[in-house]
């Protein structure tokens, strides 16, 4: 009989994650797992990307200091464990014995000084750097044991470092391949690099001195782009693939009606909208970016092309973190306060501007209503279909207007605010400079209590409403749907994939 694996983010139903020898039969070994991916990854150097398609890939390559479990809460992992000074401003990590990278170089105390030093490298440009703008020191007191010092407490460190920031390079890899590292990948997690096909696939291998004994169980993993989310869909059906990374919206009932495929939903953490180039002659004034948010219907949106696959959204914080209480929070459309703002723009019967999609059927139906409703006031959207990789290239170099591309959730809620919207942020794709935003969000990153996080937070909401550098339209749910074969899955809220302990069953 099949099952729909419903699981919330802060806690886990049942005992359908926590005891999976409960749900699976006995592990089996070998095998190779077939993945579908909405999008090509465009870069797979770790400390480089932003791709919530490169970082899926990314978890099964290269181990981290520490990870998440299903409920979001620390684990070790390449750190057996860690200290922390009463200040918050230390973290002492003591390493596992006897790790090795796929090279077979050692992976202690100095490979991970050295990484630290790459991403904090500001001639290298890594997207890290803004993840650890508070780092000052970092030092090596034994061959297993290394220490982080802060200049700040920073609540969301050891999340980063279950994430990209926590993805260990080989050293030895980085030295003898330079700037070509991202066409190696030298890591040690459960599998190691073997090929990329740009538009075709990524084709990893089983890692057999992987630190963790017996793991994994599969022989390889292929990972597939399917742009198309229909033939996406399709190829899940007929089991040329076992498992998707995301699941179309009008695709749900039509997965949870196959006996063949289980669909495992979870409170999402990532944000959807409209990216804005806040430097941008169309889109450079909030009063303009106010009127284009005014016009969207973001219940419709939610309704028509997702239903209960989304809800809609106040900001980049959705209702599965502990800073927005309920969808309700998000504004209502307000074509009078639309009208009212292109008047403050200067531009009372509105203005165009150009919107990069990629060319799947989603984005377009998304992309096609916000150009629908904002042209009742007169906005002109003009829908360019582009493909991922170069979105992301153009959004870096401030060569754009708006755009509508999926990029990573994250595990805490600086991750995805801090990178994205403060003004020396890394990613900061928005080109968007706010001295309150800014304070804001470095007290509510130096902040230990929760509580006084979520407030800060609770206030930045109130400046990304008014300033408007990005235009927050839904959050999608997390969901996952794989092949009643593939046995093991533990459906993590952050969206990654990860294979150590999937099997195939005979």
């Amino acid at each position: 009989m099949k099952r729909l694996l419903m699981l919330s983010t802060a806690a886990v139903i049942g005992t359908a994650m926590a005891a999976p020898g409960d749900l699976w039969a006995e592990p089996v070994r070998g095998g190779t797992l077939q993945v579908g991916l909405a999008d090509d990854p465009p870069e797979l150097d770790p400390h480089l990307t932003s791709s919530n398609a490169s970082r899926t890939v990314l978890h099964n390559i290269f181990a981290t200091l520490v990870e998440v479990d299903d409920e979001l809460q620390i684990q070790p992992e390449l750190a057996e464990r860690w200290e922390v000074s009463e200040e918050g401003t230390e973290y002492t990590f003591y390493l596992r014995e006897g790790v090795t990278f796929h090279d077979g170089t050692a992976l202690d105390a100095e490979a991970v000084a050295f990484n630290f030093a790459r991403m904090m490298d500001r001639d290298f440009g890594s997207a890290r750097a803004g993840e650890l703008a508070f780092v000052e020191e970092v030092t090596v007191d034994g061959p297993l044991q290394v220490t982080v010092r802060l200049s700040q407490p920073f609540g969301a460190f050891l999340p980063a470092m279950a994430s990209w920031s926590g993805m260990m390079v080989s050293p030895a890899a980085v030295e003898e391949h330079g700037a070509d590292f991202g066409q190696v990948l030298v890591g040690a997690g459960p599998f190691r690099f073997v090929e990329r096909i740009r538009d075709d696939r990524v084709v990893l291998d089983r890692f057999d001195d992987y630190f963790k004994d017996g793991l994994p169980y599969l022989d390889q993993v292929i990972y597939r782009p399917f742009v198309d989310a229909e033939s996406r869909i399709v190829n899940l059906e007929t089991g040329s693939i076992h498992i998707i990374n995301t699941v179309p919206g009008r695709a749900v009932s039509r997965v949870q009606d196959n006996p063949d495929i289980e669909l495992s939903i979870v409170g999402g953490l990532g944000f959807r909208g409209i990216w804005v180039n806040t430097q941008s002659e169309e889109l450079g004034t909030p009063e303009r970016r106010a009127a284009v948010s005014a016009c969207i219907d973001r219940r419709v949106v939610v309704d028509t092309v997702f239903g209960e696959a989304a809800v809609p959204a106040v900001g980049p914080f959705s209702p599965a973190t502990w800073v927005v209480d309920s969808p309700d929070e998000a504004p209502h459309r307000d074509l009078d306060l639309s009208r009212e703002m292109l008047e403050a723009a200067g531009v009372p019967d509105g203005f165009s501007f150009p919107l990069l999609i990629t060319p799947d059927d989603e984005s377009i139906r998304v992309a096609s209503i916000y150009a629908a409703m904002c042209s009742e006031v007169g906005i002109d959207i003009q829908l360019q279909q582009v493909e991922f990789g170069t979105i992301l290239s153009r959004m870096g170099e401030a060569n754009y207007a708006a755009a509508q591309i999926e990029l990573s959730p994250r595990n805490d809620p600086d991750l995805s605010a801090h990178p994205w919207f403060h003004t020396d942020g890394g990613v900061n794709f928005s080109h968007y400079s706010s001295e309150e935003m800014d304070r804001l969000l470095d007290e509510a990153r130096a902040a230990v209590d929760q509580d006084e996080r979520r407030a800060l937070y609770r206030e930045a909401l109130e400046v990304f409403n008014t300033d408007f550098p990005y235009i927050f339209t839904y959050h999608l749910q997390e969901m996952k749907a794989f092949r009643t074969d593939l046995q093991g899955y533990r459906h993590i809220p952050d969206s990654m994939m990860r294979f150590e302990d999937v099997w195939l069953a005979e």
